[in-house]
């Protein structure tokens, strides 16, 4: 640790030592936005989940999947704008080139540049499962990012296995807006939901891993250069 920190100490003034500490900032604050994007997500799927089961009739379910419909959208809208600043993030970074020879130097910049552009495929691929795409591929970009946070994702049902879980719940809020409340469509949306929670929570417990562990390597390295 104190070789590494005197070596970037004795470097600090070139470029590329500052991309990292702007790579690190910027990325930083994406896992933020994230989590706080996904606590909207789980409120609104809990107030969606609450509010059918105190439905008043179907006048109320369409009422209720007109909020959530309209939450979703907003939602998708940012995260497409989160996706779009991440792909310019990720052609610009690590374009600086490293002027001093020393090969500890290199390598060090090497992997942190690494850490920082595998955290940047991360959060495309979980913003990604956030658009909701129609395409088999997105749905097994979401379980990457599941595994890569934490095992136990809730698959759905045989009919709609090629879907994530925030695509069963839309089918299954169609299926009530389109077919009616009956007993088999209301256990499905139940189910969905409780299965898009579980998935949620995951993620959510993964982000919250990744912003500490981020947070105390920004610290350190801006530590590091103020000394």
């Amino acid at each position: 640790m104190a070789s590494t920190q005197k070596l970037i100490s004795n470097h600090q003034g070139q470029k590329c030592i500052q991309e990292l500490l702007d790579g690190s900032v910027r990325i930083l604050d994406i896992c933020d936005i994230t989590r706080d994007n996904m606590l909207q997500i789980k409120e609104n799927v809990q107030a969606l989940h609450s509010a059918l089961r105190r439905r008043k009739g179907d006048s109320s379910i369409e009422r209720i999947v007109a909020e959530y419909n309209f939450f979703s959208k907003k939602m998708k809208k940012n995260a497409k704008k989160l996706i779009t600043t991440l792909k310019q993030m990720e052609n610009k970074f690590g374009v600086s080139p490293v002027l001093d020879q020393d090969q500890q130097l290199v390598s060090l910049i090497r992997v942190v540049r690494e850490v920082i552009g595998m955290n940047m495929s991360v959060f495309q691929s979980l913003l990604a499962f956030l658009t909701v795409s129609a395409s088999k591929s997105k749905a097994t970009k979401w379980l990457l990012v599941a595994k890569l946070m934490q095992k136990g994702v809730i698959a759905c049902e045989e009919n709609t296995k090629n879907l994530n879980e925030l695509q069963c719940v839309e089918a299954s809020l169609s299926s009530l807006v389109n077919e009616g409340t009956n007993v088999a469509t209301m256990q499905a949306a139940h189910e969905r939901l409780e299965a898009l929670e579980n998935g949620i929570e995951i993620i959510e417990n993964g982000l919250e891993s990744v912003f500490r562990r981020m947070v105390k390597t920004r610290a350190c390295l801006l530590n590091i250069i103020t000394q």
